[in-house]
């Protein structure tokens, strides 16, 4: 949106154009603590409001009973572009969670708009989506027990608020994601490939399937994640043929992929492979995943930097889901033919 169209449009054009609002939220005021029912998993906490023109910055805060500790603080910086997580522990911050977000309509937080923020309550993380799109989690630091208010600060305006509980989430009825993304042979995907993303694989998962994802890493990658699962949702959490986990900006050690599944309910035994991986920031690269006779083997270019041997059958995926630090330039699924 250029900047004269932000001027010209009015708050009442931008509520308009709003299609989330949801006459069962309350207002609430801007800088004074909500006092919230006991979060547990499946709680979910409903935050809408306008984001004024000239707004640089807010933070949604769920304020712990211990006076100076925060167990979420959720801040969109406007003015610089990304959103930073935090907590708060006896006044003090901790280390700090960030990321660039970018959606269909460009950056997601954008002035004269209005905004729907939902927080999700599961067994270990805050699961968070903006305007009907999963955007991000965040994994406890205080227990969910220890959480007592809700507070918004900062240049957020018509505050309205809700708190209910789920028992899936992204709730369809109050998420509509405005992406419905599904990969097939004949057709690759190029556009609305903005991340976290789910696709639905549209042929049959088996033997000789190969995905090939192409992208970038972020400048300052701390991780990202791709899984090959059963179903899109997030909670209940998805069986998992594969968690395919590259992570990079862990101490001084050398970037490491962490392998694992997840059945009957828990991760099981993570398998990590570690060596020199050519994964630089800021540059492209073509990750390629084959489902072999024996297992999955992963391929950076044209290098295999890691094998998984099967612990569930492939045919059960149907789910290509990846999040974290990458930018997704084109997702391809072919069949290697039998000789």
């Amino acid at each position: 949106m250029s900047v004269d169209c932000i001027f010209k449009r009015t708050k009442e054009d931008a509520f308009k154009d709003f299609c989330f609002f949801d006459e069962k939220t309350i207002q609430i005021e801007v800088d004074k603590p909500v006092i919230l029912q006991p979060l547990k998993p499946t709680s979910a906490l409903i935050i809408t409001g306008y984001i004024p023109v000239h707004a640089i910055r807010f933070s949604i805060n769920l304020n712990c009973k211990t006076s100076g500790n925060t167990a979420l603080h959720f801040n969109p910086r406007i003015d610089r572009g990304y959103v930073v997580r935090n907590t708060k522990i006896k006044g003090t911050w901790e280390l700090e969670e960030t990321c660039s977000p970018v959606g269909p309509c460009n950056y997601i937080f954008r002035r004269n708009c209005y905004i729907h923020l939902m927080i999700f309550c599961t067994e270990d993380a805050f699961q968070i989506a903006v305007n009907g799109e999963h955007f991000c989690a965040f994994t406890y630091r205080f227990p969910l027990s220890e959480i007592k208010y809700l507070q918004c600060e900062g240049h957020i305006e018509d505050l309205r608020f809700n708190q209910l509980n789920l028992h899936v989430y992204p709730d369809p009825k109050i998420c509509k994601p405005s992406r419905s993304l599904v990969l097939t042979v004949d057709s690759p995907l190029v556009e609305f490939l903005e991340v976290p993303i789910n696709v639905r694989i549209g042929c049959e998962f088996k033997l000789g399937t190969n995905i090939f994802i192409r992208g970038r890493l972020k400048l300052l990658p701390h991780s990202f994640y791709v899984n090959l699962q059963k179903g899109d949702t997030i909670y209940p959490h998805p069986i998992i043929a594969l968690h395919l986990n590259p992570r990079f900006l862990y101490g001084c050690s050398e970037p490491y992929v962490v392998m694992n599944c997840w059945v009957d309910g828990s991760w099981k035994n993570e398998e990590r492979h570690e060596g020199q991986l050519s994964w630089m920031p800021g540059r492209d690269f073509l990750l390629t995943i084959r489902c072999e006779h024996e297992g999955y083997t992963i391929w950076l270019g044209n290098k295999m930097i890691g094998e998984f041997k099967h612990r569930l059958k492939p045919s059960i995926v149907d789910t290509l889901r990846i999040s974290g630090d990458v930018v997704l330039h084109h997702l391809a699924i072919d069949y290697t033919k039998k000789k």
